[in-house]
């Protein structure tokens, strides 16, 4: 995996208003074609103007690279990066984004997984099914939503 010290001025190339005031967003380096790799469960940092920088999971397939995905609620009482990122990110704008890194990786291990998430914090359990469907073992896997949405069943 990259050094998280590495800083990419990736391009917003789709933005997306999903429920509960969530911004699904793409991002592709401009030149590069193919970004560093990333694990399910990992997140990168967004630097923000005025020295703010914000953790954001990657919710894309790991598989993936030619871009991310990010997913970014907007915290009205929060410290200002998701308010600035709703009111200002469109297509074509520019984010400094750090290298992936992962504090919350996917173990494997035998018999069915349970992901359980709550509200936005479904972004890495995302990336998370979508690597457990790959796996070649027979497990199975559910993501289970805390907020009383129903279950979805990975395989």
């Amino acid at each position: 995996m990259a050094s998280p010290r590495i800083v990419m001025k990736l391009t917003v190339t789709a933005v997306r208003k999903e429920p509960g005031e969530v911004l699904v967003i793409g991002l592709k380096h401009p030149r590069k074609p193919v970004l560093p790799p990333f694990e399910a469960g990992s997140h990168v940092d967004v630097h923000l103007p005025e020295g703010k920088v914000r953790q954001y999971s990657l919710c894309g397939d790991p598989t993936e690279l030619s871009r991310y995905t990010i997913a970014v609620k907007r915290e009205n009482d929060g410290r200002g990066g998701s308010a600035w990122i709703h009111e200002t990110i469109a297509v074509g704008s520019t984010l400094p984004v750090s290298a992936p890194r992962n504090h919350f990786a996917l173990k494997p291990g035998e018999g069915p997984t349970l992901l359980l998430a709550g509200g936005i914090g479904i972004t890495p359990v995302l990336a998370m099914a979508r690597a457990l469907t790959r796996q070649p073992s027979p497990s199975s896997c559910t993501i289970s939503p805390a907020a009383g949405r129903s279950r979805h069943s990975c395989r």
